[in-house]
């Protein structure tokens, strides 16, 4: 959302934010907002629930005073601020996880969002699969689109400098370096991927498994996990990345990005991985249908299958199966493109509007 913001700053657009405070507001803090209101502290349960209806009144007065064309709310779950906008008109972004997951775990968030869908005038999300889940769920017809946030080519592209992140990390020359940016939610299946350390390393000694995520607790979560596979000294807990300062650097070190949850909507970390033309693994999902090619732009495993995830990344890392890096980044830089995508966001707002 971040980039997506400075793109617009950069094209000459008034921005401002209404934001949920939390310890790491770095990105934030970074922008040059034209205003901004913060709508509490954040902690897990806080944000999670009350911060979603606790401040109509805020949100309404913010609106009115700053006389705003566009309320752009990010997630159905923050929908409920709808009714109180005092804005001309009204976008949502359907989050993956809201309009395929959530609705289905809690049927009553499906009364919700019908109800709250009739007060947007636009609806944008990352895939077809967002898509049609969300007109499914009541989303309007009219100006839906499907607009990336895409990859920022300038940030991650085949030139970025080989060998920082591994240094920054003591790896050898002869480390093979597998790496997965994903949260520690379930879906993502980072067990899995711990499991299937042991047959790598049969393999490939020198295999390294490097794991980042803009939230703490990783070892919290998996260490004993990790103890009891005796995997030690073949795990790497590289902690929170900047996106763009570090980010690139890690993906353009790895032998192969590894990315395999049991749901996604359209995956920034795989799409960053082929900018800096890496092989990539990836779960069997719906939203890579008609946008890559399945073992040709990366290669593809059933989820949650141990056996499957373990023989690819040796087989990668062997050279036994080979990834057409090119092939991918030319369909990322195409379709996935960050300029290109918030080009396509600033003429919706302007079709919107007018």
């Amino acid at each position: 959302m971040h980039l997506r913001v400075k793109f617009l700053i950069a094209h000459g657009h008034e921005v401002y934010s209404i934001y949920f405070a939390s310890k790491n507001m770095g990105s934030h803090s970074s922008i040059d907002w034209s205003g901004s209101i913060a709508l509490g502290r954040s902690s897990t349960l806080f944000v999670k629930y009350l911060n979603r209806i606790l401040f109509p009144y805020q949100v309404a007065q913010f609106t009115k005073k700053h006389d705003i064309d566009i309320f752009h709310v990010n997630g159905m779950l923050n929908s409920f601020y709808f009714p109180f906008s005092h804005a001309k008109k009204q976008v949502v972004e359907n989050q993956g996880s809201d309009v395929i997951i959530t609705a289905d775990i809690y049927p009553m968030f499906k009364l919700f969002y019908r109800f709250f869908y009739r007060f947007v005038d636009g609806v944008i999300q990352d895939s077809e699969l967002s898509q049609r889940n969300g007109l499914r769920l009541g989303a309007p017809y009219q100006n839906n689109e499907i607009i990336e946030i895409g990859i920022d080519f300038h940030v991650f592209n085949p030139s970025v400098k080989y060998g920082k992140a591994r240094k920054d990390l003591g790896l050898l020359k002869i480390d093979k370096m597998i790496f997965s940016s994903r949260g520690f939610k379930s879906l993502y299946n980072l067990d899995i991927v711990l499991k299937a350390i042991p047959s790598v390393i049969s393999s490939e000694k020198h295999a390294k498994f490097v794991f980042a995520s803009h939230i703490p607790g990783f070892m919290e979560k998996y260490g004993s996990l990790i103890t009891q596979l005796g995997i030690e000294d073949n795990v790497i807990f590289a902690g929170q990345l900047n996106n763009t300062e570090t980010m690139p650097f890690f993906c353009k070190d790895a032998d192969v990005v590894i990315s395999v949850p049991s749901s996604d909507s359209s995956p920034s970390s795989v799409y960053e991985a082929m900018a800096c033309k890496t092989p990539v693994i990836t779960s069997d999902l719906p939203w890579y249908k008609g946008k890559l090619d399945e073992d040709r732009d990366m290669v593809v495993v059933p989820v949650r299958n141990v056996e499957k995830l373990a023989q690819a990344i040796i087989q990668v890392l062997s050279g036994e199966r080979r990834v057409d890096v090119d092939s991918a980044y030319q369909k990322v830089y195409n379709n996935i493109n960050f300029e290109t995508e918030n080009r396509k966001l600033e003429r919706l707002y302007e079709k919107i509007l007018s």
